[in-house]
C-alpha cells in the first residue's frame, strides 16, 4: 500500500470525548469545574458512574469512576466518532486490529467497541444519538483556563508504527518521520475538536508518567497563579518556545494535565 493513499474508513478523525478516570466522582466534578470556570451539574451527580462535560470545540470530557471497570479492562482514553459501528467493526478486522469483546449495545441509540494500539492505549469507537450542549463558564469566574482542549497526548514508543497503525485506522494518509528530537510530536489531524498528538517524548526521556491532554488558556502566568490559589501544584514549570508557554499539573487522582497558551496562528 502507498502510505498517502486515501483510505476511506467509517471511523471519523473527530474525538468525541475524552476519559478522565477517577476514584471520587464528585471530587473530580469540582476540581475539573474550578479548572475551567463551570457550574457544577447536580443533576449529572445522581449516583452514576460518569459525569460528562460538553466543552467549546466540540471535544468533551468524561469523568469515569473505576468503580464501572473491571479489573482486566484497559482505561479507555478517548472516543473516536462513526455513523456506522458495525462498518467500523469490519473495517478494523480487515486492518488486523483486534477489538476488546466486539460491539456493546447498552441502550437504544448508543453502541460502542474498543480496540488497543500496539503501544496498549485502549481507545472506543462509539455511534451515539445522544447530543449534549456546551457547559458554558460561569460569567464571574476567575479562571483564565478556557473550557475548551488544545490536544490530547497519545503516548508511544515507537513513532513510525504508530504513525502507520493510528492513520490506517483513521483512513488518513501519512507519512513516516526521522528519529530527530524535533520529530518527537505527530498530530494526527482531525477535522473538528480537539487534535490527537502521537507523543514519545516520554519514551525518550525515560519519564514514568504522562500527559493526558492540554487546556488552552490566554495567560499561562495568571494560570499558574489561580491553580496555585487553588491548592493545586504545579508539577513541570512554566517552559516557554517562543509564544508557546506550558506546564503541568495533577489532578486529584494523580492524572497528569498540561495548561498551554493559545497561539494565534
Amino acid at each position: 500500500m502507498n502510505p498517502m493513499e486515501k483510505l476511506v474508513s467509517p471511523i471519523e478523525n473527530a474525538v468525541d470525548s475524552v476519559f478522565v478516570h477517577v476514584t471520587d466522582l464528585r471530587r473530580a466534578a469540582e476540581w475539573y469545574s474550578m479548572v475551567m470556570g463551570l457550574p457544577v451539574l447536580e443533576e449529572r451527580l445522581n449516583g452514576g458512574n460518569v459525569y460528562w462535560l460538553k466543552l467549546q470545540g466540540g471535544t468533551g470530557l468524561i469523568l469515569d469512576d473505576n468503580r464501572s471497570n473491571a479489573a482486566d479492562t484497559p482505561h479507555v482514553r478517548f472516543m473516536y466518532k462513526t455513523d456506522d459501528i458495525d462498518a467500523a467493526l469490519r473495517y478494523l478486522e480487515g486492518k488486523g486490529i483486534s477489538t476488546l469483546g466486539g460491539i456493546e449495545r447498552p441502550h437504544p441509540g448508543l453502541a460502542f467497541m474498543r480496540f488497543i494500539d500496539p503501544d496498549g492505549n485502549a481507545l472506543m469507537v462509539t455511534q451515539s444519538d445522544y447530543v449534549s450542549d456546551v457547559v458554558e463558564r460561569l460569567p464571574d469566574t476567575d479562571s483564565p483556563i478556557q473550557n475548551r482542549f488544545g490536544g490530547i497526548f497519545l503516548n508511544v514508543t515507537d513513532m513510525n508504527r504508530a504513525i502507520r497503525f493510528h492513520s490506517e485506522a483513521l483512513g488518513l494518509p501519512y507519512s513516516e518521520v526521522s528519529d530527530r528530537q524535533e520529530d518527537s510530536i505527530y498530530d494526527l489531524e482531525m477535522k473538528q475538536g480537539s487534535g490527537v498528538l502521537l507523543d514519545n517524548n516520554r519514551y525518550r526521556q525515560g519519564d514514568t508518567y504522562e500527559t493526558l491532554f492540554m487546556f488552552v488558556t490566554k495567560d499561562v502566568d495568571r494560570s499558574k497563579d489561580y491553580l496555585a490559589a487553588h491548592g493545586v501544584p504545579v508539577f513541570t514549570d512554566i517552559e516557554r518556545h517562543g509564544e508557546l508557554a506550558f506546564f503541568t499539573v495533577k489532578d486529584p487522582d494523580g492524572n497528569f494535565i498540561m495548561i498551554c497558551s493559545e497561539v494565534n496562528e
